[in-house]
């Protein structure tokens, strides 16, 4: 246990007396790993528990050995990264500089500016982050959060609304996290995404129970599609 990154224990949470994480259980070592589910079946809310936005009804979160709900929003920030599913969620300053600098601001660090490079955003800078397309503002929310080089990030749906230059550009970043031993796990519900991703580690997810956990290699089409995740033999079939 001790080479893990992010150690999930039994949690359970539930809304309104419906379950949506039940007795989950995840270890994740530093490289990359992929979360699989169709919609709803628990990813985000996976991932905001470990970010400490949520408390399960039961069960624990250890992020490099520490309670991740013992720690201050700072001291989580500095430790984990959540880029969330909906860019727009987190904007709210005058300008994209501003935006994608605020974290750093706000934690009084240096971080890492090469993410504004790798990202392609440099002329992005000067506008407003309420009148970007959704490409351009996906890159921007993956920047303000990455910028700040936390060891731990979690990129929910990080491809969703990118061009092929901005699938590119995203992929490169994550290869390069990677190679700098991050542990990055990312949220998806495309497996294509993971054959291109080759990750480390395959957590499929269905009703907010774990069905599998391990290597690409052991994720099935007829698993994926009991799961209701598009297989590669259905686009396999329509290409």
């Amino acid at each position: 246990m001790s080479n893990l990154s992010v150690v999930v224990e039994g949690v359970t949470v539930s809304f309104n007396s419906r379950y949506v994480l039940r007795d989950v259980s995840l270890g994740f070592p530093p490289g990359l790993h992929v979360i699989l589910g169709r919609n709803g079946s628990g990813k985000t809310t996976l991932f905001r528990v470990i970010d400490a936005l949520i408390k399960p009804l039961k069960g624990s979160v250890r992020v490099l050995g520490r309670d991740v709900f013992k720690l201050s929003r700072k001291e989580v920030a500095r430790v984990i990264g959540y880029v969330w599913q909906n860019p727009t969620y987190g904007f709210f300053e005058e300008s994209v500089e501003r935006e994608v600098k605020f974290i750093l601001k706000n934690l009084g660090i240096a971080g890492r500016e090469d993410v504004i490079e790798i990202l392609g955003i440099q002329g992005l800078l000067d506008r407003s982050p309420f009148a970007l397309s959704g490409g351009e503002a996906r890159l921007v929310s993956i920047a303000s959060v990455i910028i700040a080089d936390q060891p731990v990030l979690l990129l929910d749906e990080p491809f969703t609304s990118l061009d092929m230059d901005g699938v590119i550009r995203v992929y490169a970043l994550i290869k390069k996290l990677r190679s700098e031993g991050k542990t990055v796990v990312i949220a998806t519900h495309n497996i294509l995404l993971a054959e291109v991703l080759k990750p480390d580690t395959v957590t499929l997810l269905d009703r907010g129970v774990v069905i599998y956990h391990g290597g690409l290699s052991g994720v099935s089409d007829e698993l994926l599609e009991e799961v209701g995740v598009v297989s590669r033999r259905w686009f396999c079939s329509v290409c």
